[in-house]
Order: C-alpha cells, then sequence, then structure tokens
C-alpha cells in the first residue's frame, strides 16, 4: 500500500514537471544586424486578422500601446498630393483611384468595420501629429502604386512629412519602385530604404547595387541562409506574411533584423517583451 502511495507522488512530480517544462518559453538565440535583436513591427497596425481597420488610428496605436517597436503602414498618394494610409489602389466607395481623387473627397467618407462601425482614412501628417512618444517607434512606409508622372512629387512630399517630425532615423521605406528609391537617395543617402522584390535573388542585386538599407521579403519564399547572405553584404532583412503563431516562431529561426507581423501579442511575449 505505502509503495503505491509512494509511484503515485512520483507520477504526480513527473507530470507536474514535465507540464513545467512544456510550459517554459524557448530561448532564441538572435543572429542579425539589428544588435541580435529582432525589431517586432506590427502589419498595418495590428495586423490583417485583427478587428481593427488595417492602417486606421486605432490599429496603429493600439499596436504601439501594446509594445510593438513600431509600425508598417502602407502609403500613397492623392491627386493633391496628400499621403494617406490605404491598401487598396482603388476606393470602392467612389470607383477610383486613390491617384485620381482630392483628399477632401476621400478624408470624410466612412468606412465600415468592427468592432468601428464609422472610421475614417488618415493622412500620414495627421498620424504623426497625433502619437504620443512620435520618437519611441520605428515607422515603416510601404509606399504604393507610385506612377512615373507623380515620383517626383511623390519624393518631395514624403520628405517633407519626414523631416517635418524629424523621423529620419525613425523611418523605413520599402517600395517595389528602383526609380523611387534612387530618387530618395538622391535626395538624401543616409535615409533606411528597403527594396521590395519578387525574389531574394533581385532583392540582393539590387541592394548591393544601390547600396539600399535592406530588402522587405515574404518570409514564405527566404531562407535562413539567404539572410545570413545578405547579413554578409550588410543588408538587413525585414519579413512578413507572418499570420500565424507558428510562421512567428519561423521566423524568428531565420534571424530576420525585422519581423513585420499579422500576430503581434504572440510575438512580443515569446520575444519577452510583453
Amino acid at each position: 500500500m505505502r509503495l503505491n502511495k509512494c509511484s503515485a507522488k512520483i507520477s504526480f512530480l513527473l507530470i507536474v514537471c514535465f507540464f513545467l517544462l512544456s510550459c517554459a518559453k524557448e530561448e532564441y538565440v538572435i543572429d542579425n544586424l539589428n544588435e541580435n535583436k529582432i525589431k517586432i513591427i506590427g502589419h498595418a497596425g495590428m495586423g490583417i486578422a485583427s478587428s481593427y481597420p488595417m492602417n486606421s488610428y486605432e490599429s496603429i496605436t493600439k499596436c504601439l500601446m501594446l509594445g510593438a517597436d513600431g509600425v508598417e503602414m502602407d502609403v500613397q498618394m492623392t491627386k493633391d498630393s496628400v499621403l494617406i494610409l490605404f491598401h487598396d489602389k482603388e476606393l470602392s466607395h467612389l470607383n477610383s483611384k486613390i491617384n485620381d481623387l482630392l483628399w477632401s473627397k476621400i478624408k470624410n467618407i466612412n468606412l465600415s468595420a468592427v468592432p468601428y462601425l464609422n472610421y475614417s482614412i488618415i493622412s500620414l501628417d495627421e498620424l504623426f501629429s497625433n502619437i504620443n512618444n512620435l520618437h519611441n517607434y520605428y515607422y515603416t512606409l510601404d509606399c504604393k502604386y507610385i506612377e512615373e508622372k507623380y515620383e517626383d512629387t511623390y519624393v518631395r512630399v514624403l520628405i517633407q512629412i519626414i523631416e517635418k517630425y524629424k523621423l529620419k532615423e525613425n523611418i523605413y521605406i520599402e517600395s517595389s519602385n528602383e526609380q523611387f528609391l534612387k530618387k530618395i537617395q538622391q535626395e538624401n543617402p543616409d535615409y533606411k530604404l528597403f527594396i521590395y522584390p519578387n525574389s531574394f535573388e533581385h532583392g540582393l542585386e539590387v541592394a548591393i547595387d544601390l547600396n539600399l538599407y535592406g530588402i522587405t521579403i515574404s518570409t514564405a519564399v527566404v531562407t535562413k541562409e539567404q539572410i545570413q547572405l545578405a547579413h554578409r553584404h550588410g543588408i538587413r532583412i525585414a519579413v512578413w506574411n507572418v499570420h500565424s503563431q507558428s510562421e512567428n516562431v519561423k521566423a524568428i529561426k531565420k534571424n530576420p533584423d525585422i519581423i513585420q507581423t499579422d500576430n503581434l501579442s504572440h510575438l512580443l511575449k515569446i520575444l519577452k517583451r510583453n
């Protein structure tokens, strides 16, 4: 009888130990160009699966309040040269491209989403003017849909806003438009520019040729070995398309410099930022 009780006690202790070990956080050894730390960036705020609308003021500020290092935003320009935060090329409410619309036509439109039944598109200038402790965070600007006839204006307006808020050290500018990146570089070679390529090989070629700060690429098409290769050339890697908890873990193990995540709370937790 006493032996049975002893065996039961040992079994219980083994179960408890197993449970505690399984719940322990995994330790990650990071090796990158960001002082061996991964910058945690919220994808368009809280991410694609969030109830907050992407690129909305609510989503962006919630992301920063949770403890993210920064936020990625989709930026495009209106007909009257206002930079706004919006992903799609066209605004379905008016059946027109953003580039063809005046800011005055856009800013009063209410878009529907849960839990914010009515929310407005915000300009980049408005966002920066309303963020507390603005310089405590990093801002990745995914500059989209830049037609050749608008390139020079887009560059001028973007630099004006960055300089207005003294954010040069806090801004990452990413684009698939190589000519656009070249023009920014010509204005100021110190901006942190990222090429957004179709493949790692092309991105590395462009980044080396233009002496860019980094490459932004889907985590699904880049390997740990390729990231190591970029690092040997002094080129940083930002990965996106990181939606789930398992994808957060896989992304970490590739040692990028930046993760643009759609599962912000989990990434903060496993990297012990929260």
